[in-house]
C-alpha cells in the first residue's frame, strides 16, 4: 500500500477534529478503553506471535516465544498496569515510608510477579536533591497538571513488536493527544494487529495507524498539525528530523546547531551495550551459566535490540577470564542458525566476516555467521551500535577488585556511546564483602537501566520501570535519547532503574534465555494466563514449565 501525502493531511486532519474530545477523555473512560483493547488483543494474540516469529525466520523453532514475550505479553503487562494506574494511581503501592536514600522498590508488586520473575527485584532512583515529598508529588504529567490537545506522531520501532503499542498508550496516558502510529517499514506487517488492538479508539477518531517510506515519515514530521513527536529508533534517524542531516563529530554537543524542527520529541535510540565482568571465585557451572546468559544478551532477537549484548568487559588478569571467553564461544558455536532479517544486516556481517580480525564462531555454513572480536584501542564500535550477531571483548588492566570498578564504571560510562542500559554480573553481590563495590555501581554508572546479575533488557518488560536514556542527554549528543517511557508510575523525573537477580538460578536457565527450550509453550500459556487470570491457564502454564 503506498500512502500519499494527502493521505497523511486528511489522517491528520481527522485527528485535530477529535484531539479536544480525547484531551477530555477521564482516567476512568481510558482505563475502560484500554480493557477493550486487551480483549481485542486476547483475540489477535497468536496471530501477532506467529506473523512475528514467520518474519523472523523463527517460526516453530525456541525462538517463537521471543514473539509471545516481546509482542502480546509485554503489551498485556503494560496495559494491566496502566488499567491499575488510571482507576486507583497506584497509591496502595508508594507511601512516604517505602522512599529511603531516595530510592523506592518498584518490583515485584504483586505475588504472581514473585513467581513469573523468581528472585527479581528492582529499584527506582532519584536525585539526592529531590525530597521525599518532591518524589511523591511529581507523579503523572498531564494527569497533575492537566491536558492540552494535541497530535503525537510515534515513529515506532521495527525491532520488538510491543515497542509501538507501548510508546502509544504512554503517550496516551501522559499527554492524552491524539496519536498518528507510523510503523517501520521492516514490521508493517503488524499493521493489522495494532488496528485491531485499538479498534475503539481508531473508530472515535483518537488514532491513525499508518505506515511509509522516508519521504512520507519526512512529510509526517514537519507536518504543522503535528505537535509532539516520539521516536524509538537511531540517533541518525533523530538527527535527521531534526537538524536535517546526521550530525559530524565537530557538531555533537554544541549549543548553536540551528534545528530545522522545533517540535516536542521524547526519543528512546540505541546502545553499545556492556556487560561487565567484576572479579570472583567462580566455579565452572557458574562460568558456563554467565555464558549462556550474555550470549542470550546477543542473540536475542538475533542481536536487533537496542539493548543487545555488545561488549563483555573484563578483568585482564583474572584467572576466570579465559576459561568464560571461551564458554561464550563455545555457547555461541551451539546456538541455532537465524536469519539476518533487517536491511543490510546480512551484507554488514559478511563484510565483518571477511574482516581477518573477526572470527566466526558457528559452522562456516550458517547463514547467518556469530562472530566475536578483541576490541582494539579506539574501536569503531565502542561507539556505534554493530546490530547484528557480533560480540566484542575489552580487556582492562587492574591492581585489585576495587581498582577494576573504578576503571570499568569509567569506560562505560566516557568510551562507550549510550546510556540506555547496561548490565553488571557481581557474585555475591549482597554480601559484606561486596558492599562498597555494589554501592560504586549501582550509584556511578550513568545508565537508565542497572542490571546486577541479569540482561537490562528485562527493565524493558517490567512495566513499573522507566525505559530511556540516563537523564542530560543533549539534543546535539543525543546519546540514548531523552525522556522515558513504560514508567506505570508515572514519575516525573526518575533517575535511573536499577534491576537486581540472583548471581545464577539452582537447576535451571530462566525461560528468557536461548538454551531454555520451553520459552514458546510458557510464554504462550503466560500470556494467555495474564489475559484472563484463570486456574485453567495458571494450571497450563506450570505444566509448560515443568514438562
Amino acid at each position: 500500500m503506498v500512502v500519499t501525502t494527502l493521505e497523511v493531511d486528511r489522517n491528520i486532519s481527522k485527528l485535530r477534529l477529535h484531539s479536544k474530545a480525547f484531551s477530555e477523555v477521564t482516567n476512568k473512560e481510558l482505563a475502560t478503553m484500554f480493557e477493550q483493547s486487551l480483549q481485542n488483543l486476547k483475540s489477535i494474540a497468536y496471530f501477532w506471535a506467529t506473523i512475528g516469529a514467520d518474519n523472523k525466520g523463527v517460526k516453530e523453532s525456541i525462538a517463537e516465544g521471543e514473539e509471545w514475550l516481546g509482542g502480546p505479553f509485554a503489551s498485556t503487562l503494560g496495559l494491566q498496569y496502566y488499567i491499575d494506574y488510571l482507576l486507583k494511581n497506584n497509591d496502595s503501592l508508594i507511601n512516604e515510608s517505602e522512599i529511603i536514600d531516595n530510592k523506592i522498590n518498584i518490583f515485584p508488586t504483586k505475588n504472581i510477579e514473585k513467581l513469573l520473575f523468581p528472585f527479581i527485584t528492582a529499584d527506582l532512583h532519584f536525585h539526592k536533591n529531590m525530597s521525599k515529598t518532591d518524589i511523591l508529588e511529581t507523579r503523572g504529567f498531564g494527569n497533575r497538571l492537566g491536558f492540552t490537545k494535541g497530535i503525537t506522531l510515534i515513529l515506532g520501532a521495527g525491532n520488538v513488536s510491543s515497542i509501538p503499542l507501548l510508546d502509544t498508550i504512554y503517550d496516551m496516558v501522559v499527554n492524552r493527544h491524539t496519536i498518528l502510529l507510523k510503523l517501520n517499514p521492516v514490521n508493517e506487517y503488524l499493521k493489522p494487529v495494532f488496528e485491531k488492538v485499538f479498534e475503539n479508539f481508531i473508530e472515535k477518531g483518537f488514532l491513525v495507524v499508518t505506515q511509509g517510506d522516508t519521504y512520507i515519515s519526512k512529510y509526517m514530521t514537519e507536518h504543522s498539525g503535528i505537535t509532539n513527536m516520539h521516536l524509538t529508533g537511531s540517533d541518525k534517524t533523530y538527527e535527521n528530523i531534526v537538524y536535517g542531516h546526521t550530525l559530524t563529530e565537530n557538531e555533537k554537543g554544541k549549543k548553536t546547531l540551528k534545528k530545522i524542527n522545533k517540535k516536542s520529541f521524547t526519543t528512546e535510540l540505541g546502545n553499545v551495550t556492556p556487560f561487565i565482568i567484576h572479579p570472583g571465585k567462580w566455579s565452572s557451572s557458574e562460568i558456563k551459566y554467565q555464558a549462556r546468559k550474555i550470549v542470550t544478551a546477543k542473540l536475542n532477537n538475533n542481536g536487533f535490540n537496542c539493548i543487545s549484548a555488545q561488549i563483555v568487559v573484563l578483568p585482564k588478569t583474572w584467572k576466570h577470564t579465559p576459561a568464560l571467553v571461551s564458554e561464550i564461544k563455545k555457547q555461541l558455536k551451539k546456538e541455532s542458525d537465524r536469519l539476518a532479517y533487517y536491511p543490510n544486516s546480512s551484507e554488514k556481517l559478511q563484510s565483518l566476516r571477511s574482516d581477518k580480525r573477526y572470527t566466526q564462531e558457528n559452522d562456516e555454513s550458517c547463514a547467518t555467521p556469530h562472530l566475536t572480536k578483541d576490541l582494539e584501542l579506539n574501536d569503531h564500535y565502542e561507539n556505534n551500535e554493530v546490530w547484528s550477531s557480533t560480540l566484542f571483548f575489552k580487556y582492562l588492566e587492574s591492581e585489585d577488585e576495587e581498582d577494576f570498578a573504578n576503571k570499568a564504571i569509567l569506560y562505560a560510562n566516557e568510551d562507550l556511546w549510550g546510556n540506555l542500559g547496561v548490565s553488571v554480573l557481581l557474585k555475591n553481590h549482597n554480601s559484606k564483602r561486596n558492599k562498597n563495590i555494589l554501592s560504586k555501581y549501582v550509584e556511578k554508572l550513568k545508565y537508565g537501566t542497572v542490571a546486577i546479575n541479569e540482561w537490562s533488557a528485562l527493565g524493558f518488560i517490567i512495566p513499573t520501570m522507566p525505559w530511556g536514556g540516563f537523564p542530560g542527554n543533549k539534543d546535539s549528543n543525543i546519546q540514548s535519547g531523552q525522556g522515558y517511557v513504560h514508567n506505570a508510575f508515572f514519575f516525573e523525573s526518575p533517575q535511573k532503574g536499577v534491576l537486581y537477580s540472583k548471581f545464577k538460578l539452582p537447576f535451571v536457565d530462566p525461560v528468557w534465555f536461548t538454551s531454555n527450550r520451553k520459552g514458546k509453550k510458557i510464554f504462550k500459556n503466560l500470556t494467555y494466563y495474564q489475559l484472563e487470570n484463570s486456574k485453567i491457564n495458571l494450571i497450563k502454564l506450570i505444566f509448560s514449565a515443568l514438562i
